[in-house]
């Protein structure tokens, strides 16, 4: 891993981390936003991303902030579709994300798995958790029984049901990637589909929705979408992931914090990957 793509990925990973300190430069600028924006600068040095692609990411982050201070629906849905070509990697935009695993079967019965270090992805989570966070009191005990129990949960069914579908088996594994995929699946990827399918989809319908089946429209609406962006593993994997979404939905609800659905999708995920098929059976 050269320099280019320690700059580049380093400073957007800064960034998360960056999104919990209430410090401002000047008073003014998020630590986040400061670090993200060194993150793009060097992306665009390095050609990692394209003047598009850095001019639709400052759009895309703009919008969010206005929404977050308007919470005006039809900026809502500007903001679902300017992001659908980000969360879905669409090659016209000019983002080149760096790619450290490519093509290895974890087991002899698993498709071809390739890890991505996915800038664009990401930097809509940040954009929609730094404009919406609020510094609140965390109950760590409270959140810690919730991610054991949902967890617990989760993968008995998922398991099962995903064994009964020929999705995947047990083949436990231990890859020699693992530190690096748990950093950059919890930090990357599970806070970008926990941002905009929680944080803005689910918490949107369910602000929008006054009656007592707020809740389950929220959560249906959300989860739905979200094994939808898993279009390309088939019509199992949409099962699946609605279905995981259901439970990444419920946790966010009852802690009211981003940060438990995205640890229970990233120990769902780490399960997923030390002991049973993965990505999914060939």
């Amino acid at each position: 891993m050269d320099i280019t793509i320690i700059l580049t990925y380093g400073f957007l990973f800064v960034s998360v981390i960056s999104i919990w300190f209430t410090y401002k430069i000047f008073n003014k600028i998020p630590l986040w936003l400061f670090f993200l924006t060194l993150s793009f600068l060097f992306a665009l040095v390095f050609e990692s991303a394209s003047l598009i692609s850095v001019i639709y990411i400052g759009i895309v982050g703009y919008i969010i902030h206005y929404y977050y201070q308007t919470k005006n629906k039809y900026v809502f849905f500007s903001i679902l579709i300017l992001s659908i070509p980000l969360m879905l990697h669409f090659s016209f935009l000019g983002f080149h994300n760096y790619k450290y695993v490519n093509a290895v079967r974890l087991s002899p019965h698993a498709v071809p798995y390739s890890l991505y270090f996915n800038l664009d992805k990401t930097a809509v989570g940040i954009f929609i958790i730094g404009f919406s966070f609020k510094y609140l009191k965390v109950n760590v005990l409270f959140i810690a029984k919730q991610l054991v129990i949902h967890l617990l949960l989760m993968a008995l069914l998922f398991f099962v049901l995903a064994t009964v579908l020929g999705y995947s088996k047990f083949e436990p594994k231990l890859p020699y990637f693992m530190p690096v995929w748990i950093v950059v699946n919890l930090f990357f990827t599970c806070l970008a589909e926990e941002a905009i399918f929680r944080k803005l989809i689910q918490q949107r319908v369910y602000d929008a929705v006054s009656s007592k089946y707020a809740l389950a429209i929220s959560l249906l609406v959300a989860s739905l979408a979200f094994g939808l962006a898993h279009y390309n593993g088939g019509i199992i994997y949409i099962v699946l992931a609605s279905v995981a979404g259901l439970f990444y939905g419920y946790i966010y609800y009852k802690t009211k914090r981003i940060e438990a659905s995205m640890l229970l999708h990233v120990l769902f995920n780490l399960i997923h990957l030390l002991l049973f098929t993965y990505p999914a059976l060939a």
